[in-house]
């Protein structure tokens, strides 16, 4: 592999440069003229560098996918698929700063490559460009940059509407219903995810999206509209059981779909019920997951729950 190659596969990878010394031992200065073509770097360097990233056969697809787009098939539109499946459970772990930039840094490849790409499996790579988008949307939330967070969001409608994938543009309303509730916009949190539980998405997406709309009427003193949405949600809910999430939202059990209806119960004064909802929801992460940065609020709600049961 060539350093541009190199450079690539870093950014689907979300292998930070500092990431990268730390893992060949070379100094990260000279890693960075190299990759900026500042320096040529050494055959030893590249094979390092490679090896560090575990290059396979799928990353040699995408490589060759990136240098001529209009040739791109479905091995390598899988590839980048799988890859970006890696950096959201990756953020799980490690939390938004070490994948922000080179998550950044593969958005803007990928919207290169699907600008100059034709054929057949143009529409496949679309929705996982809008993904790639749409991720990098939600790590500038967890790091607070709503702004720039919001302009992501839209490129990632935009390009889930271009193919027709209602899961994919339900995920983006839900992130953007989350800006609005850390802003404390319960009017635009209630809009948001709305707009969310309306779309064409998977029944387990419109469980979660429904339950925050129903949160946010319960907030805003709308305990009628709220108490029928929520039991819209609990009923939707037992249908979705058997049903498979789609891959933006992996982590739909129907455990999970608890925590939603929690925050429900919650805010219309349902104490144990709402403490219940959320232990559920709580217990069914993997113990890796249960302190991960996304479920503060869900602990928080536990919390409170349990001491005004």
């Amino acid at each position: 592999m060539d350093a541009e190659e190199i450079q690539a596969a870093m950014a689907r990878k979300a292998v930070s440069l500092r990431e990268m010394a730390r893992r060949t031992h070379y100094d990260p200065a000279y890693i960075s003229r190299a990759l900026r073509g500042l320096q040529r770097p050494s055959s030893t360097l590249l094979a390092a560098m490679a090896n560090a990233l575990g290059v396979t056969e799928e990353d040699q697809y995408v490589d060759h996918a990136m240098k001529h787009p209009g040739r791109i098939d479905g091995t390598a539109v899988e590839a980048l698929a799988t890859a970006l499946a890696a950096q959201r459970r990756a953020d799980d772990v490690v939390g938004p700063l070490p994948l922000l930039p080179a998550a950044e840094a593969h958005r803007e490849s990928l919207l290169t490559l699907l600008r100059d790409a034709r054929g057949s499996h143009r529409d496949a790579l679309c929705a996982v460009v809008s993904e790639a988008v749409q991720f990098c949307g939600w790590l500038n939330i967890e790091t607070g940059k709503y702004e720039r967070a919001v302009i992501l969001l839209n490129e990632a409608v935009e390009l889930a509407d271009e193919v027709g994938d209602g899961s994919l543009a339900a995920q983006a309303l839900n992130l953007k219903g989350n800006i609005a509730r850390q802003m404390g916009n319960w009017a635009a949190v209630h809009r948001w995810f709305l707009g969310a539980y309306m779309s064409e998405s998977a029944r387990r997406q419109r469980v979660v999206n429904g339950a925050q709309a129903a949160s946010a009427l319960a907030v805003l003193g709308r305990r009628r509209e709220a108490e029928r949405l929520l039991s819209d949600c609990e009923n939707l809910r037992d249908r979705a059981a058997d049903e498979v999430p789609p891959g933006t939202a992996y982590w739909l059990t129907p455990e999970w779909m608890s925590l939603p209806l929690g925050h429900v119960h919650l805010g219309l004064g349902r104490h144990e019920h709402a403490a219940e909802h959320l232990t559920t929801g709580l217990d069914s992460l993997p113990p890796e997951l249960r302190y991960a940065l996304w479920t503060r609020e869900a602990r928080e709600a536990l919390a409170q729950a349990r001491e005004q049961a």
